[in-house]
Parts: structure tokens; C-alpha cells; sequence
């Protein structure tokens, strides 16, 4: 007879708390404000395969949107220096951005690394590389 009341209580239980299928996402404050810099690669249509270094620069966070600029330069000339405007997932798990001419996509690889890549259409390119937060 205890046996049954205590399966009873237990049922009872298991409809009044039901345990979640799936576990809750975790939404960690995710600040992208600060100063970025490594290297890159780039291959494009005209002028090939260039190495050279990037700077981040994210000024204003707002939510999960940001402005800022990127500032490039290759062994062979000065810097070039662009505005971009971006947004991210809850989590900072999609991370995507956009200049005048092309696309970033970014991924957070952990607080203070992240990983971009930048394309354009209108003249043919691709860029990746690896940023560190400066301290």
C-alpha cells in the first residue's frame, strides 16, 4: 500500500514539475566593445594571395548590434581603414556584419578570440583571419 502511494506521490510530481526535454540555453552577456588585431589572408580575382594583419576596432555596442571599423594592411602598402555595422544571435553563436562593399561573418571563439571572414562580389574576394581582444 505504500508502495502505490509513493508511486502516486512521485506521478503526481512529474506532472506538476515537468522536467524540461531540453536544457536551457545558457544567454551569457556576450561584449564584443574593444580592440581586435591578428593576422588575415586574402585571395582575390585581381591581385591574388595577400598576407597581412587586421584591426577591430567595435566602438558602441547596443543589444546585440555594433558599430565599429576594420582597418587592413599588407606589407606592400598603408592601411585602408572601413566603417561596418553589426548583429549577433542570443549567445553571440551567429555573428554577421557589412561594410559599403561586402560581407563579415564572425564567430566567437571564445571572450577575447575571434574569428572573421569578409567577402565582396562586385570585385571578387575572400578574407579570413584570426583576431585576439587587446587588453
Amino acid at each position: 500500500m505504500i508502495r502505490h502511494i509513493c508511486a502516486a506521490a512521485l506521478a503526481a510530481l512529474a506532472f506538476a514539475a515537468p522536467i524540461p526535454v531540453m536544457p536551457a540555453l545558457a544567454q551569457e552577456a556576450v561584449s564584443l566593445v574593444g580592440t581586435w588585431n591578428g593576422p588575415r589572408e586574402r585571395i582575390a580575382k585581381e591581385g591574388g594571395r595577400i598576407e597581412g594583419t587586421a584591426t577591430l576596432v567595435i566602438t558602441v555596442q547596443n543589444g546585440r548590434t555594433f558599430t565599429g571599423h576594420l582597418s587592413r594592411a599588407y606589407a606592400s602598402g598603408g592601411p585602408v581603414d572601413e566603417p561596418l555595422w553589426g548583429a549577433f544571435t542570443p549567445g553571440g553563436n551567429l555573428i554577421a556584419g557589412a561594410d559599403e562593399e561586402g560581407n563579415y561573418s564572425f564567430k566567437l571563439v571564445d571572450a577575447d578570440t575571434l574569428d572573421f571572414c569578409y567577402t565582396e562580389t562586385a570585385s571578387p574576394r575572400a578574407t579570413c583571419g584570426r583576431l585576439t581582444r587587446q587588453k
